[in-house]
């Protein structure tokens, strides 16, 4: 009896073995791991967070969510021959997915590979990316040149776009205004009322680099643009522009200063130019975060002389930050201010601007992506109107809605919606407007 009990007190310690040895080897859900291995990558244990994947890869290989992150976690671990392994697996089942093909453009740059690495990025700005995300991608992209012989790099782009606004002339939708100074309300010209119509527009631009050494560049760039509209030829816009100057790069960061002057037209006549300086900085915080900063200054010039009073000579500073989430959205946040000191007689004098943008982008499904954004503008004068009395004061107010779709590598289309609402306490300074607009892009490289 004495035996039996002990035999039997053995196997229940064998059953137990077994059973721990089975809990040991069983997966987690793909959630829970993906959970554990952002925590353990969040806290900087990377090569860590790569183990516990690598010991799931057997029961989750194929799935673009666990290959994915595995890629990441191999590539922060110091493995990039790992990683595109993973992130081949991933655009053999969604060759757009941008956050695999960055992720393997940084693989390449690590193992050396300047030119699958360039490669890929060209390909990724092909797609015409976010304006953030274009600006991280061309950051590695030129890494991915530094480690070839420097030659001249050019870019270009042309866009056409066909839409509807609700008040092309961004006037107010009445029709007289009260004039506190003669306590009577006075009719506004036809022309100073909101009007809608139809529009089309065609834009393109082209940039250029050309390398002085490992780090420092020339660098300039041109766009030009045209919007008519369809009844409304009085308010037909147009502008052309350039920027010409160096840049500096260490790393993935880069620094670049250059001159700009623009024309802008309206009614086909030139209405201003604008001369000035630029400085734009571009500072990697990590694999997905960029810090941009940027500050110009220079002139405002208006043609006409009925228009010489809005003359003046300007000042901004911006600051921004964008993050790359694991399923490849691109969130951003900004804040600018601003100065316009009065140079030609503004009744309302000099203008002073602060302004905060937030924005997302994120994929839906293979090739399309949807992005909203918001900005909120406070402009504060600081000199009374003398004939409206009072010190004047605008806020205004942008949101826009969209969808992307890449039609090819280097072709895209974007449908969208824009509304934006300015309010003063000036009357004949407020307007409201949305509009509606579909366009193609096609990239040049």
């Amino acid at each position: 009896m004495h035996r039996v009990a002990r035999a039997g007190f053995l196997a229940l310690i064998v059953a137990m073995q077994v059973a721990v040895a089975a809990e040991q080897d069983r997966v987690a859900p793909l959630e829970t791991l993906l959970a554990q291995a952002r925590q353990l990558a969040g806290a900087g244990r990377n090569e860590e967070a790569y183990a516990l994947l690598a010991r799931a890869e057997d029961e989750y290989i194929g799935d673009p969510r666990f290959d994915y992150a595995l890629g990441r976690a191999a590539l922060d671990a110091g493995q990039p021959a790992r990683a595109t392994l993973a992130f081949h697996r991933v655009l053999a089942l969604d060759p757009s997915h941008a956050g695999a093909l960055i992720d393997s453009g940084r693989a390449y740059l690590a193992l050396g590979n300047y030119p699958q690495a360039r490669e890929t990025f060209e390909s990724l700005l092909a797609l015409d990316p976010p304006l953030v995300l274009r600006e991280q991608i061309e950051r590695y992209l030129q890494q991915a040149r530094r480690g070839l012989p420097p030659v001249p790099v050019f870019a270009g782009y042309l866009a056409a776009s066909i839409g509807k606004s609700s008040n092309v002339n961004q006037s107010p939708s009445q029709s007289q205004v009260f004039v506190p100074l003669f306590g009577t309300r006075f009719d506004l010209a036809d022309q100073n009322v909101a009007k809608s119509d139809r529009f089309w527009s065609v834009q393109g631009g082209v940039d250029g680099a050309v390398p002085l050494d490992q780090t420092w560049s020339l660098v300039g760039g041109a766009e030009i643009l045209e919007r008519q509209n369809f009844h409304e030829s009085d308010f037909d816009l147009g502008g052309l522009g350039g920027r010409l100057g160096v840049s500096l790069a260490s790393g993935l960061d880069l620094v670049r200063v250059q001159w700009l002057g623009a024309r802008n037209y309206l009614g086909h006549d030139l209405n201003r130019k604008v001369n000035g300086l630029v400085a734009e900085g571009f500072k990697m915080l990590g694999p997905d975060d960029q810090l941009i900063a940027i500050a110009q200054g220079g002139r405002i010039r208006y043609q006409s002389p009925d228009l010489h009073i809005f003359d003046s000579d300007f000042a901004t500073f911006g600051l921004g930050i964008s993050h790359r989430t694991d399923g490849s959205a691109i969130l951003a946040a900004g804040f600018s201010a601003g100065m316009e000191d009065d140079s030609g007689g503004n009744p309302d004098g000099d203008k002073r601007q602060l302004g905060l943008r937030a924005s997302v982008d994120v994929p839906v499904w293979a090739r399309l992506r949807a992005g909203i954004s918001a900005a909120f503008l406070q402009t504060n004068y600081r000199a009374e109107n003398p004939s409206f009395l009072v010190v004047r004061r605008d806020q205004r107010s942008d949101v826009e809605l969209s969808l992307q779709y890449a039609l090819a590598q280097a072709l895209t289309a974007r449908l969208g919606v824009t509304w934006t609402e300015q309010r003063s306490n000036i009357a004949i300074n407020e307007f409201d407007r949305h509009e509606f607009w579909l366009s193609i892009r096609r990239e040049f490289r």
